[in-house]
This record gives structure tokens, sequence and C-alpha cells, in this order.
């Protein structure tokens, strides 16, 4: 029988928590000649839902945890949940039941035919916004542009892995994490299963769009250096057209008595020039931000409680 280990970053999912291990069981009772085991991270929620996991896990005894001491993002909680795993398919999907279960067996019949991996991609989403709409789309097209990774519109972490890439992605352990993109650079045979997402049942999004802009900068931040040659570009461009336009001067200074009026050139040429100045600035700053926090070796997580503990206890007194 093959195993198959569901990892699961929870933030703040008192409310729906239980309904989501109780509807996906329903799932995957109905999927013979495979165990099933879940791999719950809680990411230092502010509410109840690690005495919710608790209970959870002394009622299954498929279900194990890891708490952490604080937040640390839901990439840190995806990692760790990567590296506590040890079946044969690995399952990357959130607790709200926006990743529906419903779809294990495509995934597994995928797995079955000889893909690595299974991964799901939405086509529409209910009550989404024409702005997020858009601005997703743009940056799917930006990122797919910029950098090495490629990735089609609407791609989601929630996805089935063989053990041999979840190796492979566990390899890459920096701590400024970009999980889509770091799936795609490890290669792989992919399978891509598209699928409406619907508003959660329960509890709210934990994603502001000021989250969702900054997930994105940092998408292709960590994978190209296209922004940075882009400011050297623009600074080449400025500078011939600073050249031209100092030869034009001259000219209808000196051969034809000319004079230009400098103030509102002087006043443009220093607001462009600022702008410019603060904008690539800003973008080296992301960058040296980056080898700041790599070159500390923090750890990508720092786990309070975990229920891993006792399950190798008993493993050393068997």
């Amino acid at each position: 029988m093959k195993t198959v280990d569901l990892v699961v970053p929870c933030y703040n999912e008192e409310e729906g928590l239980e309904h989501f291990v109780l509807e996906t069981n329903k799932v995957i009772a109905s999927i013979p000649g495979y165990s099933f085991r879940y791999i719950l991270v809680n990411d230092g929620s502010k509410d109840k839902t690690y005495l919710v996991i608790k209970k959870l896990a002394g009622q299954f005894d498929n279900i194990k945890y890891i708490s952490f001491s604080r937040n640390f993002g839901k990439e840190a909680a995806m990692y760790a949940g990567l590296e506590h795993s040890s079946a044969d398919y690995v399952v990357v999907m959130d607790a709200d039941l926006q990743h529906p279960p419903q779809i294990f067996p495509k995934m597994l019949e995928a797995m079955e035919q000889g893909y690595d991996c299974c991964a799901t991609k939405r086509d529409e989403r209910e009550g989404e916004s024409f702005f997020r709409g858009a601005f997703s789309k743009l940056f799917f097209k930006l990122s797919n542009k910029l950098t090495d990774v490629k990735n089609p519109y609407g791609a989601m972490d929630y996805r089935m892995m063989t053990r041999q890439m979840v190796n492979s992605v566990l390899e890459l352990s920096e701590v400024q994490r970009f999980s889509k993109g770091i799936f795609s650079w490890v290669g792989f045979n992919t399978k891509w299963v598209s699928f409406k997402t619907v508003d959660r049942e329960l509890g709210t999004t934990k994603w502001k769009f000021s989250s969702l802009f900054k997930y994105a900068i940092d998408g292709i931040t960590c994978f190209s250096v296209a922004p940075l040659r882009f400011t050297a570009v623009m600074g080449a461009i400025i500078f011939v057209i600073s050249l031209i336009y100092i030869l034009i001067t001259l000219i209808q200074t000196l051969f034809f008595g000319i004079t230009t009026p400098g103030y509102v050139t002087t006043l443009c040429a220093v607001l462009f020039l600022g702008g410019l100045t603060e904008m690539s600035i800003g973008i080296l700053g992301e960058y040296i931000g980056k080898i700041y926090m790599e070159t500390k070796e923090r750890p990508i997580y720092i786990t309070k409680f975990s229920n891993f503990a006792e399950e190798n206890n008993q493993e050393k007194e068997n």
C-alpha cells in the first residue's frame, strides 16, 4: 500500500480546521489502496488553532502536527511539512477547502501514469474583483517573461509530488522562499489540472492585497535579475539622451544664438532622474536585503510543539 502525506499550513484556522479534516476524511476513505496521513503545521496562529490541532490528533491516529514558536509565514510552514514528510507521495494544500480534496483521485492517477507532480491551476474564482484578477494575470505574464521559471496563469501551490521531487525541493533551503518558483525550478514532469475555486466556507482569508503585492515582488526577485538589468539599461538610455540634448543645446547657443530657458527643463530632469534613482535604489535594496537575510543563515522555522517527537520515541522503544 502506497502512502500519501497531506501537508497543510494552518494560520488562524480555528473555525474551519475540524470541518476540513472531516470533509477530507470522507474523500480519502473512498480511495482504496492508499494510506493517508495529515501533517498539520500551525504557523504561529493567534487564535485556538493549536488546541484544535491537538484535539484532532487525539481523535485520529493519522494526524501529525508541528507548531511554530511564532508566525514564520506560509512558505516556512510548507517547508516544515515537506521536511517531516516520508510518504511515497506528498500533497501541499490549504486548510480552507478552497483546495478541494476531491481532486485526489485525479492526482493519484497522474502519479501512477508516471508524472512526478500533479499541480493545480484555477480557471476562474467566484467573487474576485476585476482589479485583483488583472493584477494576478499581470504577475504571471511578467514572471514568465523575466524569470527562468514558467507557470501557467492561475498556478497554485496545491499539488501532489513524488518522494524524489520533494527531496529535490528540500535541497533548496534558502530562507527567502517562493515555492511556486521552486517547484518549477527543480524540473520534473508535471501534469496540470484546472478547477474552479470558490469562496471559503468558514473563516476569513489571510491574504490582503499588500501581502499579495509583496509575494509577487518576491516571486520575481527570487528567480530573476531582470529588474537590475532594467535599471542599467534605463541608465544607459538616459545617458545617451542627455548627450544628444547637450549637443543640441550647444549648437543652438553657439551657432544660432538661441538661449534655451532652463527652469522647466531643469525641473523635469531633476524630478525624472530623482524618481529613477529612488526606484533603482529600491530595486537594488530588494536584492541586498535578500543577500543579507541569507548570509545570516537563520533557521527557516522554529518548532515549539510537535507530536513527531512522540513517534520517534515510540520507534526507539520498539
